[in-house]
């Protein structure tokens, strides 16, 4: 077996441990509980070495949660313009159990309206995927990334929570009954709700309740309402990225294909083209770079 490093996803609700070769290429893949369900450092310690127990002795490269004030370690952020050989020099190299490890750093910046924004993970996506690349970059998930990237730099970005932003309306309001995390797909419903939103003179906050009147109403039967929601959070997202980024004519998505889909529907009702590029390869892609810069 020619592994070379452990790779680490380690992310707020899950963790993803990558095996991988001199190639790049994963050999084994596991997962693990992500930090906000470990009681501090000596679990995620646990944690990882169970993950990884029966593993080559090769050094373990760590992104995300794992190096924030609540990880395992907290590494300092680097600030925008960031690049990926910044990150590798800022990374926190140290031992554990025998073993070398690396956690990478973040990236922080602050905004054009004097507000400070943060990234873990993210942007070790972006420097896997798009070394070179110039453009407006967006990562959905729990607090998406709309990220402006200039020749692989990142240059700004900014954050929103619309993946939590729906699972606590579906839980925590009564838009869902019976209350849930939304699950949504693509379709009418979505479209529409992402198009009503696209042509509102008004937020988000003026339409989210038509979740719950079009219910009553009988316009829309409920089973339709996890769609509808997701649509108009979605469509709000993609309408406030693009106001505040007018210049751009296209955007790379970086996720899920679930996830990523929904996004590139949204964008084409504005009138915006997209790619998708898979947040598992993104993140591998990053990680390899990162310990070829460190060890090699």
């Amino acid at each position: 077996m020619d592994a070379r490093f452990i790779g680490v996803d380690w992310g707020t609700s899950n963790a993803r441990f990558i095996l991988v070769d001199a190639a790049g290429q994963c050999l084994h893949e596991r997962t693990a509980p992500g930090i906000k369900r470990l009681d501090g450092p000596a679990a995620i310690e646990a944690a990882a070495f169970d993950a990884i127990a029966d593993w080559p002795d090769v050094p373990v490269i760590m992104a995300g949660t794992v190096g924030a004030n609540i990880g395992w370690h907290n590494v300092p952020y680097i600030r925008t313009p960031a690049t990926a050989g910044i990150m590798a020099a800022h990374a926190l190299r140290f031992p554990a159990r025998g073993r070398q490890f690396v956690i990478l750093p973040g990236v922080d910046t602050i905004r054009p309206d004097g507000q400070p924004d943060i990234m873990r993970g993210e942007e070790t996506q972006i420097f896997g995927a798009l070394a070179g690349h110039s453009g407006l970059v967006c990562l959905p998930g729990t607090h998406c990334k709309w990220v402006q990237v200039e020749g692989g730099t990142i240059a700004a970005f900014h954050s929103t929570m619309t993946g939590e932003l729906l699972e606590l309306i579906g839980l925590h309001s009564i838009m869902l009954s019976p209350r849930r995390a939304p699950t949504a797909k693509a379709g009418p419903v979505f479209d529409a709700a992402v198009a009503a939103i696209c042509a509102s003179a008004a937020g988000i906050d003026a339409l989210l309740f038509t979740t719950r009147t079009r219910q009553v109403t009988g316009a829309m039967a409920a089973d339709d309402a996890d769609d509808h929601l997701a649509g108009l959070c979605i469509g709000g997202d993609v309408k406030s990225a693009l106001a505040l980024n007018p210049g751009a004519r296209s955007v790379t998505l970086i996720g899920s294909a679930a996830l990523t889909g929904l996004y590139a529907r949204a964008l084409a009702t504005f009138g915006v083209p997209s790619r998708q590029i898979d947040g598992c390869n993104a993140v591998l892609a990053g990680l390899t770079h990162a310990y070829r810069e460190i060890f090699e």
